[in-house]
């Protein structure tokens, strides 16, 4: 990440010396990322009159010194709350999240894409996954509450799935992205956790799981994991699209790839675009 800043950075320079000193960013091209310190939500939007027109705005976010007015139209979102987070749900007067001593996403990492215009900061894009937390490690002797299993863990630390709404963990899952039984997993087998680290709990609080021995958590239904999708649209008949993943129940299905291709009296339209034979493992 610091390379491509560096050379950023470098191109940027190259281009004010070949512009005149009078030149100004064009807008829409910042990108911050750093710690929250301080977040605070209006009763009631207000707009700025500037030389690109009105922006509305809801709130604002300070990071690293720099005060950010969030746009009112700003997609507000987290690894795995991606419709309903609110710039509310970051505020110090938000509730705790499991583990956390402060309220919100306060001292947490946010990354913040928008425009810069006379020297504000709008932003029309806020992430935050908290604290990028990630363990990659062995699967060692879960801890057992009354005969049960209670925690996982990893090369000894306790890991637990995040229960809050804003940052829920999604469906742990296999190499093959296969949702799998979290409780089940094999000791001495390779496991990847990522979320928030609590010191107080000594837990990692994870909002993603994968590892690479379990049992499936529904083992006789038919199921389709997708890890990774591309598309590379080259036009002339060359358009490309890759999907990555695995299928379970049989193992050899045959797979449909299929887009989006909505009508007006058929928003839920898709069209067929490629076929796939799975290979079982050996």
């Amino acid at each position: 990440m610091l390379r491509n800043l560096m050379f950023g950075a470098a191109a940027i320079a190259l281009a004010a010396l070949s512009t005149p000193a009078s030149a100004q960013l064009a807008a829409g091209d910042v990108e911050i990322e750093g710690p929250m310190s301080h977040v605070e939500v209006f009763a009631a939007p207000k707009t700025d009159s500037t030389v690109l027109g009105p922006r509305t705005y809801i709130g604002y976010i300070n990071l690293m010194g720099v005060t950010v007015k969030v746009l009112q139209t700003a997609l507000i979102h987290t690894p795995t709350n991606t419709t309903t987070a609110t710039l509310k749900d970051f505020a110090l007067t938000s509730p705790k999240l499991p583990g956390r001593t402060t309220g919100g996403f306060i001292g947490g990492t946010a990354i913040i894409v928008g425009e810069s215009i006379n020297g504000q900061v709008y932003a029309s894009d806020v992430f935050s996954d908290l604290f990028e937390h990630v363990v990659v490690g062995e699967a060692t002797a879960p801890v057992i509450v009354n005969d049960q299993v209670s925690r996982a863990t990893i090369n000894g630390m306790i890991i637990r799935p995040s229960t809050d709404k804003r940052m829920p963990a999604g469906a742990p899952i296999n190499g093959l992205g296969l949702k799998i039984d979290a409780d089940a997993i094999d000791t001495g087998t390779l496991v990847a956790a990522e979320g928030y680290f609590s010191p107080s709990q000594n837990t990692l609080y994870y909002h993603t799981l994968e590892a690479d021995s379990a049992r499936l958590l529904r083992p006789e239904a038919t199921q389709i994991g997708v890890l990774r999708a591309d598309c590379r649209v080259r036009g002339g008949g060359r358009d490309e699209i890759q999907v990555r993943g695995g299928v379970a129940n049989p193992a050899d299905g045959l797979v449909i790839i299929s887009i989006p291709s909505p009508t007006p009296n058929n928003p839920n339209r898709f069209v067929q675009v490629g076929t796939v034979q799975a290979v079982p493992d050996p």
